[in-house]
C-alpha cells in the first residue's frame, strides 16, 4: 500500500485561505504572508470557517486575547483562552479551534523559525503549558509591539526590522510574572515535555514507550512515573491518544478509506485499529465519519 499524505499542514498562503469564508486579497496576497502576518482578531478582512479542524501549521503561532474568549486545542487538550491571555502553538503541533465569541478582541500572528533569528526564546517549551495569563501592566507593554508590527506588516517593512520587534515581543512575553511562575520546571516536567516533542515526530513509527524512554536515556519505568506525576496520565495513555488524534484528524478526509487511515497512523491490522479506536472513542471508525458528515 502507498504512503498517503499525513495530518492537514497549512503550509503557505493557499492553506490559510481554505479555513476562511472571506479574505481581503490585498492582506492575505502580502509577499511575506508565509514568513509573517499579523491581524486583529476583530479586523473585518478576514472571516474563519467555525469550528476550525485540527490541522498542522509549518509557522509559529500566537494568540492574544484582550477582550472575549477562544476555545482551541493543543496537541491532546482543550484549552479557553480569556481576556489577557495568550496561547503558544509551535511549528508542527496538532491544533484547532472550536469557537471564538462575537465580542473578540486581540491579535493573531504567525511566523517562521527564520524570524526567531534574534531571539533566544524556545518556543518547544510551550509544549506544555501553552497558555499563559498577563497583569494588565504586562498586557499594555505586549499591545504596544503588536500593534507596531502590525503596522509594519501593513507598509511591508524590512523584514530585519519586524523580526527585531518580534523578539522584543517574545522577550517581554517570557518576562511576565505567571510565565516565570509556571516555566520553573521541575526535572519531571522537563522529561514531560521532551516526551510529547517526540511523539509529534515517532507516533506513527513507534508506540512503545520502551522507545521513547531510550530516545530520553531514561528507563520506561521512569518516564512513565514523570509522565504520570506530570500529567495524571501514563506515558503509554499520551501515546494511545496521539494515535487517536492523529486518527480523527484524518477522518476528515473523505477520500481516504477506514484501512488507509489505519496504515497512515501504522497499524496494518484494519480490524484491530477498529476495536483500538472504539475503546478510545465509544464508536467505530465508521461511526465517528458519519458524525462528521452530519456535523
Amino acid at each position: 500500500m502507498k504512503k498517503l499524505s499525513n495530518i492537514p499542514t497549512l503550509k503557505d498562503e493557499d492553506g490559510f485561505k481554505v479555513i476562511m469564508s472571506y479574505f481581503d486579497p490585498k492582506e492575505y496576497n502580502k509577499k511575506n504572508f508565509n514568513d509573517f502576518y499579523i491581524h486583529g482578531l476583530s479586523d473585518d478582512t478576514y472571516e474563519l470557517k467555525m469550528p476550525l479542524p485540527p490541522h498542522r501549521q509549518t509557522n509559529h503561532s500566537i494568540i492574544l486575547v484582550t477582550k472575549g474568549t477562544i476555545t482551541a486545542s493543543a496537541g491532546f487538550d482543550n484549552y479557553t483562552i480569556e481576556q489577557n491571555a495568550i496561547i503558544v502553538i509551535p511549528a508542527g503541533q496538532i491544533t484547532s479551534l472550536s469557537s471564538m465569541s462575537e465580542n473578540i478582541e486581540g491579535f493573531y500572528l504567525h511566523f517562521s523559525d527564520d524570524y526567531l533569528v534574534h531571539s533566544k526564546v524556545d518556543l518547544s517549551k510551550w509544549l506544555t503549558r501553552p497558555v499563559i495569563k498577563f497583569a494588565n501592566a504586562e498586557l499594555e507593554r505586549l499591545t504596544t509591539l503588536l500593534k507596531r508590527m502590525q503596522k509594519l506588516n501593513e507598509n511591508e517593512a524590512n523584514a530585519d526590522i519586524i523580526k527585531l520587534y518580534l523578539s522584543t515581543f517574545l522577550a517581554e512575553m517570557e518576562q511576565s510574572s505567571d510565565f516565570r511562575l509556571r516555566f520553573n520546571f521541575p526535572a519531571h516536567e522537563r522529561l514531560t515535555l521532551e516526551f510529547k516533542r517526540l511523539l509529534n515526530y515517532h507516533i506513527t513509527k513507534n508506540k512503545s514507550v520502551r522507545f521513547y524512554a531510550s530516545e530520553l536515556n531514561v528507563t520506561p519505568n521512569h518516564l512513565n512515573k514523570s509522565v504520570k506525576i506530570t500529567l495524571g496520565r501514563s506515558a503509554s495513555t499520551l501515546i494511545d491518544e496521539m494515535l487517536i488524534l492523529e486518527a480523527k484528524v484524518l477522518m476528515q478526509k473523505n477520500n481516504l478509506s477506514i484501512s488507509e487511515i489505519a496504515f497512515e497512523i501504522g497499524i496494518d491490522d484494519v480490524s484491530y485499529f477498529g476495536r483500538f479506536f472504539k475503546k478510545h472513542t465509544g464508536f467505530t471508525p465508521t461511526e465517528y465519519r458519519k458524525m462528521i458528515d452530519l456535523s
